[in-house]
């Protein structure tokens, strides 16, 4: 077994990554000819090279040096491939799509901040389910409290079932999902957040 953190980092993403064909497909058929796209958690490349194809510009961030040597060596001119921190490296302005095909992301909301103030305006990703792709749009959702009872998926990441009495559930509620913020899982993060300032 790996005891230092650069290897079990390797064996964490060899668990979950490379996706299979389905998942990249969908990711793809999300992207517009005109997008300037950033793959964050790029890996190998394997998604980046494939996206460079169908839209304008890719940036591709990945923290991983030994995961980026993995990549071919001829890569297409509208890829660039940085390696650093996705939640520390500044953004470049100008991404109108970002994707994060990442089942084990714990960082959602940081990400969706961050691409928030660079006025990117969708999310291609597979993070909030755990399995399938969204293409989630990046303007300010509904807050949760006004939101019907049903099932309900969050900009924190969490998803969930807003309950009521069953006479007041609309029948056709139970197929839709309905986007929010500020969700009772945000709620209880803030409590333990400001009680650990105290």
């Amino acid at each position: 077994m790996h005891t230092d953190s650069a290897s079990a980092l390797i064996d964490w993403e060899t668990l979950w990554a490379p996706y299979d064909e389905s998942t990249y497909g969908a990711a793809l058929a999300c992207l517009e000819a005109e997008d300037v796209v950033l793959d964050i958690g790029a890996g190998d490349l394997r998604f980046a090279r494939r996206a460079a194809k169908h839209v304008r510009r890719v940036f591709a961030v990945e923290r991983n040096r030994e995961v980026l040597q993995k990549a071919p060596q001829h890569l297409p001119v509208n890829l660039t491939v940085i390696c650093a921190d996705a939640l520390a490296w500044d953004f470049p302005e100008g991404i109108t799509t970002a994707v994060l095909l990442m089942r084990h992301c714990r960082h959602f909301k940081e990400y969706l901040a961050r691409l928030r103030v660079i006025g990117c305006q969708r999310l291609i990703t597979n993070a909030r389910w755990g399995m399938g792709v969204e293409c989630l749009p990046l303007t300010p959702q509904r807050p949760y409290w006004s939101a019907p009872p049903g099932w309900y998926a969050c900009a924190c990441g969490a998803v969930g079932f807003k309950t009521a009495p069953a006479e007041e559930i609309p029948v056709g509620s139970l197929e839709e999902t309905v986007f929010v913020e500020n969700c009772p899982s945000c709620l209880a993060k803030r409590v333990v957040q400001s009680r650990s300032i105290l």
